[in-house]
């Protein structure tokens, strides 16, 4: 499958960092304080590794420096969402996709990555010309059955590809935002308009972002 044009990235948030992060933008764990109405949906353990889990390009730290991004919907960590696997279950209506261009990211200068897989295995590479972006497994990274199976055993990794943005992502870069239901898109066009911010908001398209 060849590489999209233009190429979207997505970010899961929960609906009440929302907010915030429309104000300040995506911060790197690095870059982030912590409030006490933040609310964590990750892998608090998988996310502790990844902190210290070095990026395998020369002179580019660790993961922990970065904004991740997937490159398709439906990831494996919607899911451990929705069924509570290794995180705290929490309805899906709750997450929201924030959906970035790669080419707004590259027109920013922002310093990035990207990688074929899970960033923390060890078969992933990791890439910073965009000329490289044929090596992630486009088929994959949009599909919505991404389990391993025995004549196809890398799917799960390639599912997961990466974009990784250094330290911060200004919210004024975020091209779409994609919720759960119209409820949830009256809300989020609530804080967009407290905060001065135009962006479209989309439910569900194609019925290909929530498991």
């Amino acid at each position: 499958m060849p590489v999209p044009s233009p190429v979207w990235i997505h970010r899961i948030v929960h609906e009440q960092n929302l907010l915030n992060i429309l104000r300040e933008g995506m911060l790197s764990r690095r870059a982030v304080t912590t409030t006490t109405n933040y609310v964590f949906i990750g892998d608090s353990e998988l996310t502790e590794f990844r902190d210290k889990w070095p990026v395998g390009l020369p002179d580019c730290g660790n993961l922990g420096d970065y904004v991740p991004f997937y490159f398709g919907p439906l990831s494996p960590m919607l899911l451990s969402i929705k069924t509570g696997f290794r995180v705290p279950q929490r309805p899906q209506e709750e997450i929201i996709y924030l959906c970035c261009k790669v080419e707004s990211i590259v027109e920013a200068n922002l310093p990035f990555v990207f990688t074929d897989g899970h960033a923390t295995d060890k078969l992933t590479g990791f890439y910073q010309s965009l000329d490289d972006l044929e090596q992630v497994d486009w088929s994959i990274v949009k599909e919505r059955y991404w389990k391993n199976i025995d004549d196809n055993p890398d799917r799960q990794r390639r599912k997961q590809a990466e974009f990784l943005v250094h330290n911060k992502v200004n919210s004024e870069l975020i091209g779409a935002i994609v919720v759960f239901n119209q409820e949830k898109a009256n809300f989020v066009n609530q804080l967009l308009r407290q905060v001065g911010l135009k962006i479209p908001v989309y439910i569900n398209p194609k019925n290909n972002f929530y498991y």
